[in-house]
């Protein structure tokens, strides 16, 4: 099987939650001339998930974008940028959640006194 029809194998899945790990060469290869096959390879990628994320009415449901320690928000492309973007490694833990696809649970806050009932006349 060659690397399109695996990669399309995984885009076509609507389940399969997708992460981009954005750094300052990914932006030069979905940007830039494609000069070698990993360039290839990643500008046909992101150009089949830009066109899910537009046919989907520009809602992202399953794209994960991450930044790495040397990118910025500068390097996310301008259609994720509405987007949370997860940072490496602050945001591990909001990520595991994101990709387990689980809520954080916030406790609501303890009362430590009953409540007292007024009545007035």
């Amino acid at each position: 099987m060659d690397v399109n029809k695996w990669t399309d194998s995984f885009l076509k899945d609507p389940l399969t939650l997708i992460i981009i790990a954005i750094s300052p060469k990914y932006k030069e290869d979905i940007e830039g001339p494609a000069v070698d096959s990993h360039g290839l390879h990643t500008k046909y990628i992101h150009s089949k998930m830009q066109n899910e994320f537009i046919q989907q009415g520009s809602l992202n449901f399953r794209f994960i974008p991450v930044l790495f320690l040397c990118a910025s928000q500068k390097h996310v492309p301008s259609w994720l940028q509405n987007t949370r973007v997860y940072r490496w490694p602050q945001d591990t833990e909001d990520l595991l959640l994101r990709l387990l696809r689980e809520e954080r649970y916030v406790a609501p806050p303890t009362q430590t006194m009953d409540p007292t009932l007024q009545v007035l006349k």
